[in-house]
Parts: structure tokens; C-alpha cells; sequence
């Protein structure tokens, strides 16, 4: 096992630079010969100052003479100091020279400490689903092994970087350096920021200095290549050891991305079998259902035509067939969610007609509610879709948008083509919804803020979207409304080639 190292790297206002390694304890610094490092200058007596290692630290000590002793511009206590790396120590006014403290390495207990810490996250990976109590002992051990103040963990949501956090929403503002967060998310390597160290390439971005930083240390959470987070940590101090031991490190966040792949897979299995038994049930349950409803529906339509327009009972009776409709709707719902549905027909399909024909029934609905609508659309954007089904996505969308805005907005639907793919994006000045209920809104069943609804609506719209082979993602935040974006396939063109990518594309 790899030792720790420790130097003083001397120089002086000449230009003069010596290392020199401290490989003793005590390590005795003065003017006098037999001194461990003699420096024959003004100002340093004879027996100045010792170093000694003592459990795995540093310590610089005075000397018995009391001269001037500063460790980084503060004066050293009689005492004695623990030293990081990159420590200046200064020996008093008139003295030419100044140290630097070297710290390389770590102690062999330290790193046999650090495989322990790996060895329990790998047992407890194997052994246990819950991966809070993995993603809390990984920062845990990031932190402590690297000498870091602080340590977070961030998972990559869509385009955003996101804090993951252990219990309850938290609303604190946490600062931190973003330019090298984004920069890790990125690339996928780690970086490595010693700002005190004076080392070349050790720049300070301005969110650096404006946090006073004298570290920070990212590491990529990557699963196949892809990177689905980053392990943040800082220091507004120098770290205690010059390199932080950045295998070690990037095994913990090694760890850390498997147990979240984990996770996920577990999720997507139980959300599957949820499904699969939900399916199950509700085909059970529509079959049954569908011909009392419509036998329901037919009397009391039958009913209301024969009834005079005074007599009490049709109000009732088309409250019945309202109800009646709402019920085969909503076993149309049950149906489609339990994928009992026609194979897509796909053809080629401009969005933005696709997108007229489902405002048109809306539009008493949309001037009832004082709602204000733009349109951005690209004529030339075609997709490969299944019309009657991404009407419905659209009117599903749609609906969302209105019952957001009860109190009257604006809504903004803009189509375009972008790198080979259509892009639909309904944006709303709704309410919003909070992290959690984005998080959730394409759970089956789930709803929020509505009087009614089967909780099915998102569901089916994510489920048309993927057998599309597209994508969807949704953006929000209380108060600021909510943007829904569409990926679908391009229709390929007469020649077989996809449409060109348009210069304006769609908003993101």
C-alpha cells in the first residue's frame, strides 16, 4: 500500500525553489547546522520550528526560542498546528524564504479503511433494494475520503441537473460551482479544482471565487456510457491530501450509479406487473360493463326525445346520458391502458393540421374560459403517426392545459422540425405543479387538481407517444405554468430521405 508522502517546497523573493522531503519525526527547522533543514538566513534562530507527523497529520510546533512562526498568515499557538496541503509557513519578518507543505499519498490504514467503506456499499448494494440508505453512505465515504466540507449528489433529469436528496423536499438554496458541475455532466470525466494549490491549469471560474472555494472534486455517476448524475464536493479550505485518491473516489460513484440502475429496474418490473394485473382487471371489468351502458345510454336517449320539453324528468334523463358517456369513456380509457388496442396505423401526418383539428371542437370551450391561443407551426413538419390517436394525445394535452387555467391564460402550441424528428410543445400559464407531482404525472391513476377524471389521461398519452417510438417531457413549477414537448418520428419524403432539419426548429 502506497505510503504518504510529505515535502516543504522552499522558496525564496530571488526566485529560488527547493523541495526538500520530511522524512523524520520530529523534523527540526532553524539556523543551526544540524538542523533537519538548515536555512542560514536573518530572522530564523537556530532551533525555529519542528514538524511531526503524528497519527497520520502533520503538525507544525514552535521552537523553544518563540521567534515568529505563521502558518497562512496566522500566528502559530504555542500549542503547535495541524497542517493541510499547500500550507505557507512563514519564519518571521526579515526572512527571504517561505514553505509550502507537499502532502502526497495516504496512509496504508487510511486506505484499507476506504476499501472497507467500499466493501460494506458493495454488500449493501447486493443485499438491499434501498437505495437512499446506498446514495447516503456513498456521499458519506465521498466526503470523508476526500477531506471535503461538503458533498452532494445530483441526478440528471431530462436536461436538467437535479439535487437528490434523502427524506422530505427541502427549499434551502443550495450555491454551488455550476460551470464545473455542467462540465462533468458533459463529458463524463472527473475534475479535479486545487485553486490554492498554484498549480498550472488550477483556474478559478467566477462561481469559484464568488464562493470562496479553495477545492472542488466532481465525479461522473455513468451507467454504459451514459451519465445519469455527478458526486459534487468542496472545500473552502485546502483538502488534507494533495491528490485525493480518485480511484477510490470514482468506485464509490461507481457504486452509486449501480445501485440507482437498480433501482430504476426495479421500478420499471413492479410498474409493469402493476400494469399488467390493472389490464388484466379492466378488460374483466368493461366487458361487463359496455352493454348495461349502453343499453342505459339507449333508454334514457329514447326517453328524452319522447318526453315535452316541460316535463321535469329530461333534465335528468340527460344527466343520465351524460354520465353514461363519461362511463364508456372512461372504459375506453381502461382499454387503452391495458393495451387492448388496434396496431397504429401510421402515415404521414402534418402536426399542424393535426393540431386545427383538435382546437376546433375546444374553441366555445377556450372563449368560455377567456383563454388566449398562439400558434407557432411549421406547414412542412410531417410525422409518422397514427392521426386519430395523436388527436387524442393532443386533446388529452389540451384538456390539461384548460383545466390549469380556470381563471382564464394563454396557451402556446408550436410544431417544428429538429435534427431529423418533429417536435410538438403545448406550453400553458396554468398554476403549475410542484417536483413532485411532475415527477408523478404519468402514474396510472394519479390525479391532482382536478373535481374529476380517471387519472389515466397522462398515462395513455406517454403510452401512444412511446409505441410511436417518440418521447415526451414535461416541465413545470407552481406558478409558472407547464410545457409539455413531443419527439415523434419524421415521415420520411417522396425520395425516402427525412425532411431537412428547420432552421428554427421547436422550443425546447
Amino acid at each position: 500500500m502506497p505510503r504518504q508522502t510529505v515535502r516543504l517546497e522552499i522558496s525564496s523573493q530571488d526566485g529560488f525553489t527547493k523541495v526538500v522531503p520530511v522524512d523524520r519525526t520530529p523534523f527540526s527547522i532553524g539556523s543551526e547546522k544540524s538542523s533537519h533543514l538548515a536555512l542560514a538566513a536573518p530572522g530564523i534562530a537556530q532551533h525555529h520550528a519542528q514538524i511531526v507527523l503524528l497519527g497520520g497529520t502533520c503538525h507544525l510546533l514552535p521552537g523553544a526560542s518563540a521567534a515568529p512562526l505563521f502558518a497562512d498568515g496566522a500566528p502559530v499557538p504555542a500549542g503547535g498546528l495541524a497542517l493541510a496541503h499547500g500550507a505557507r509557513i512563514a519564519l518571521g519578518t526579515g526572512c527571504p524564504y517561505t514553505l509550502r507543505l507537499l502532502l502526497e499519498g495516504a496512509r496504508s490504514e487510511d486506505r484499507e479503511d476506504r476499501l472497507v467503506m467500499l466493501m460494506e456499499v458493495a454488500r449493501t448494494i447486493t443485499s438491499s433494494l434501498a437505495v437512499e440508505d446506498i446514495l447516503d453512505r456513498v456521499l458519506e465515504g465521498a466526503v470523508r475520503f476526500s477531506g471535503a466540507e461538503r458533498g452532494y449528489l445530483f441526478l440528471k433529469d431530462g436536461d436538467r441537473l437535479s439535487r437528490w436528496h434523502h427524506g422530505p423536499p427541502v427549499q434551502d438554496d443550495v450555491q454551488v460551482s455550476l460551470s464545473v458541475l455542467e462540465e462533468v455532466a458533459a463529458t463524463g470525466k472527473p475534475a479535479y479544482r486545487d485553486v490554492a494549490s498554484g498549480e498550472p491549469g488550477q483556474t478559478a471560474s467566477d462561481s469559484i471565487v464568488r464562493l470562496r472555494l479553495q477545492a472542488i472534486l466532481c465525479l461522473p455517476l455513468a451507467v454504459r456510457q451514459d451519465v445519469i448524475g455527478v458526486v459534487y464536493l468542496d472545500s473552502r479550505r485546502r483538502l488534507p491530501h494533495h491528490r485525493p485518491d480518485l480511484p477510490l473516489l470514482e468506485a464509490l460513484a461507481g457504486l452509486a450509479a449501480v445501485a440507482i440502475q437498480n433501482s430504476h429496474l426495479v421500478e420499471e418490473r413492479v410498474r409493469a406487473e402493476r400494469t399488467s394485473v390493472i389490464g388484466q382487471m379492466a378488460r374483466a371489468v368493461v366487458h361487463d360493463l359496455r352493454s348495461p351502458l349502453s343499453s342505459i345510454r339507449g333508454l334514457a336517449e329514447l326517453l328524452h326525445e319522447r318526453a315535452p320539453e316541460e316535463d321535469p324528468s329530461r333534465p335528468h334523463l340527460a344527466t343520465i346520458m351524460a354520465e353514461a358517456d363519461r362511463l364508456t369513456g372512461l372504459t375506453g380509457d381502461l382499454l387503452q391502458f391495458s393495451r387492448e388496442a388496434p396496431p397504429l396505423l401510421r402515415s404521414p401526418a402534418r402536426l399542424a393540421d393535426l393540431v386545427r383539428q383538435t382546437l376546433k371542437p375546444l374553441q366555445p370551450r377556450l372563449q368560455r374560459g377567456n383563454v388566449s391561443v398562439s400558434l407557432g407551426l411549421d406547414e412542412e413538419a410531417r410525422a409518422s403517426v397514427d392521426a386519430p390517436r395523436m388527436v387524442r394525445v393532443l386533446h388529452n394535452l389540451l384538456a390539461n392545459s384548460l383545466d390549469a387555467m380556470r381563471g382564464g391564460g394563454h396557451l402556446d402550441i408550436r410544431c417544428g422540425r429538429v435534427n431529423g424528428s418533429c417536435h410538438l410543445t403545448v406550453r400553458d400559464s396554468g398554476c403549475g405543479m410542484t417536483e413532485d407531482v411532475r415527477r408523478r404525472v404519468f402514474e396510472p391513476f394519479f390525479t391532482h387538481g382536478k373535481a374529476q377524471g380517471t387519472g389515466l389521461g397522462m398515462a395513455i398519452v406517454q403510452r401512444i407517444v412511446e409505441e410511436h417510438g417518440g418521447s415526451i417531457r414535461v416541465d413545470s413549477a407552481p406558478g409558472t405554468g407547464t410545457t409539455v414537448t413531443l419527439a415523434l418520428p419524421a415521415a420520411e419524403g417522396p425520395s425516402g430521405a427525412r425532411p431537412a432539419a428547420s432552421r428554427h426548429g421547436a422550443p425546447d
